[in-house]
Parts: structure tokens; sequence; C-alpha cells
């Protein structure tokens, strides 16, 4: 037994002394440094422009409002977001640092760069599979009353959410779902532009899905079962349902689509976003909101 433990212990010494070693590794500042610097920077030139469209609130944009924007209370959600975004970065790249020694040996590499229609299919497939992952863990965020009680509630304080506001959630949340959306390339062995790719667009579905507006000039409307911000945006107005991230068809297969929301899009598709009567704002958005 002594025997074993002294083997055990310098073992540990061995690896120990490895460990610095792996945070001088190239791949380290290109993956968990490198995509996290990516999400980030995706996150604010994307989410900047639409939240200070929702501030300027021209008149040719309120034609695709989904809900009724407060703009009193705008400035307070903008600062909310701001502070809450920092934060999960924060505390992000802290995590990602310290999961370095696992995250080294996931097969994610640096080596010669894929066939574009190889990134591509990798793309389509995380898209996929991370929307299935997601409804189910938003799901469970509202069915479990302790997790939405201590964690959820947290993204739900908004209720008529900006673009600014997408990655607004309980740090917590915040890394499941971040840890979520690396399932797929850790899977697949992915290229880190690859990834990168994807992060972008992870965080484009971030800002999008809370921009508060329906463009109907949108190109990602030629995907299959994708609905627009309007989807999301029920989602925050109605509390219930419509718990995928991007396509709409884990709400229906599993039927939980929000109420009146088929209604709704009926409307929208027959006025063409002309003369729609936008659902009633939650009367928690501006309460929420102080």
């Amino acid at each position: 037994m002594t025997e074993v433990f002294a083997n055990l212990t310098k073992e540990l010494a061995v690896v120990a002394g490895e460990i610095p070693g792996w945070y001088q590794e190239p791949l380290f500042w290109l993956f968990p440094v490198g995509a996290n610097v990516v999400a980030f920077a995706a996150f604010v030139f994307m989410a900047v422009p639409l939240t200070l469209l929702a501030l300027w609130n021209p008149p040719w944009a309120q034609r695709f409002w989904i809900q009724n924007r407060r703009s009193a209370s705008h400035h307070r959600i903008v600062r909310m977001s701001v502070k809450q975004l920092l934060i999960n970065f924060s505390t992000l790249i802290i995590f990602s640092v310290l999961s370095w020694p696992v995250l080294r040996l996931t097969g994610i590499h640096a080596g010669a760069l894929p066939a574009w229609y190889v990134i591509a299919g990798q793309i389509l497939l995380f898209a996929i599979l991370d929307d299935f992952l997601y409804y189910w863990l938003h799901r469970t965020m509202h069915t479990n009353p302790f997790l939405y009680r201590k964690i959820h509630t947290v993204h739900h304080r908004i209720a008529t959410p900006l673009s600014i506001s997408g990655n607004y959630m309980h740090p917590i949340e915040f890394l499941l779902i971040s840890s979520m959306i690396l399932i797929g390339p850790i899977l697949v062995g992915a290229h880190i532009v690859t990834l990168y790719l994807w992060v972008i667009v992870r965080q484009w579905e971030a800002a999008e899905q809370h921009s508060g507006f329906q463009f109907a000039f949108n190109p990602a409307h030629w995907l299959p079962f994708y609905d627009g911000a309007v989807f999301h945006d029920f989602h925050h107005s109605k509390f219930y349902g419509n718990y995928a991230g991007l396509l709409s068809w884990t709400d229906t297969v599993f039927g939980t689509r929000s109420n009146k929301y088929d209604e709704y899009m009926q409307n929208q598709r027959r006025t063409e976003l002309t003369s729609v009567e936008p659902p009633e704002a939650n009367a928690a958005s501006a309460a929420s909101a102080n």
C-alpha cells in the first residue's frame, strides 16, 4: 500500500511539473483564449449596431418592432447588460484557462485547414446539435423550479430584450451554454478556424434573437424552421414555450410553442409585416429593469 501511494505521488509530481509547459503551447492561445476573444468581439460587433438602432428609434425601423418597445427602460437595460456581459466573459475566460489541461486533449487543432464544404457541413451539424441541446437545457431551466428561481430568472428580468442583452444571464447559465457550444467541435475534432466561425454564428444568434426587430430582409429566413427574432422574443414576453434558440422544429415536435405564437405568425405573413398588431409586452418588463 505504501509503495502504491509512493508511485502515485511520484506520477502526480511528474504531471504537475508538465502543466506549466502545457500553457506555453500555441494552441492554448488559439483555443481557450482566442475563441473567447472572437466570441466577445463578434457579439459586440453585431449587438452594438442593433442596440443603437433600438435606442435611436428611427421611424423606418418601427414597422419591424416585435413588441411595444419601452424606450424609458432601454438605457437601464443597456447598463445592466453591459455589466453582466463583462462579468460573464471574464468568468468564462478564467474557467477556460483553468480547463486547458482537459481542453488540450479534445482533438480541436490548428493543423491543415479542411475544405470549405467540410467546414460548412460541420457548422451546420454544430447548429443542429446545439439547437437540440439548448432546447432541453432551456426547457429544463423553466420546468425545474430551483434552476429557474436561482439561475434562469436572471435572463428573464428583461421581457422586452435588446440585442446587447443576448448574453444577459447568470454566470452559471452562461458557462453551461458556452460549454455546450463546444460539444459539436469536440465530437468531430474541428479545426480552430471552424471553431471560430461557429462561435461567430452562435454570437450572431444571441444578438439577432434578442434584437427586438423582425426584419423581412434577414437572409437567414431561408433556413428551414427559422422564424426570426420573433420566435425567441415571444418567449421573453410570454415566459412559456418557444424554448429553441434558433430553429423552431423542437418546440413543434415536443409541443411547447408559445401561446398565440402561431396566430401572430399567420397575421404577420398575411400582412407582410405592414399592419401586424404586436404582442403585448409582459407587464414585468418595466418593473424588472428597475
